[in-house]
């Protein structure tokens, strides 16, 4: 159960790349249907496919309004791939990317409509979130306050928190 992260803060911001991914069902068909569109594709570039917005938090630490800890995330079009990524940002808006996962043609199947891809962000953001709790052992107000520490110093225990995610991290693959 979530207590800091909830659908009602997800947003996956529809891309022309979006209506492409809802409306295929493999690598295969995706790439088909993004070549005989009007979108201008390099294989080298990073682009969009549902960004959302940011969960911001730990805003009571800091005396300016505009300082605080946030989380991003969506789904991206990287090296033809299709990922899931999850980025940290601190305080000074330095954002470090810490996640992501390539999908698996079966996840791209699963893609029909734009709740599918909030439902898919939100699901993974939970579990991101239970391996925050998990490895702070505090309530969520103070683990959030640890975990920003930890971003502020760029030293966090990755391997605990993203140890509840039940799909494979593969940013190492995409380096």
């Amino acid at each position: 159960m979530t207590e800091f992260i909830s659908k009602e803060r997800i947003f996956a911001n529809a891309t022309k790349l979006t209506e492409i991914l809802l409306n295929s069902e493999s690598y295969a068909n995706f790439h088909e249907r993004l070549s005989v569109s009007d979108l201008d594709y390099n294989e080298n570039k990073t682009y969009e496919v549902a960004p959302s917005g940011f969960i911001d938090f730990n805003q009571h630490l800091y005396e300016d309004i505009n300082h605080m800890n946030s989380i991003s995330t969506g789904l991206y079009l990287e090296k033809s791939f299709i990922t899931f990524n999850i980025f940290i940002w601190t305080s000074r808006g330095e954002g470090f990317a810490i996640f992501k996962h390539i999908l698996r043609g079966e996840e791209i199947n699963k893609l029909k409509s734009i709740d599918d891809v909030k439902e898919y962000l939100f699901n993974h953001l939970n579990e991101f979130e239970q391996g925050i709790l998990k490895t702070y052992g505090k309530d969520i107000e103070k683990s959030l306050e640890y975990f920003g520490a930890g971003i502020e110093a760029k030293r966090l225990p990755l391997a605990g928190i993203l140890g509840c995610m039940s799909i494979e991290n593969n940013i190492q693959d995409l380096r």
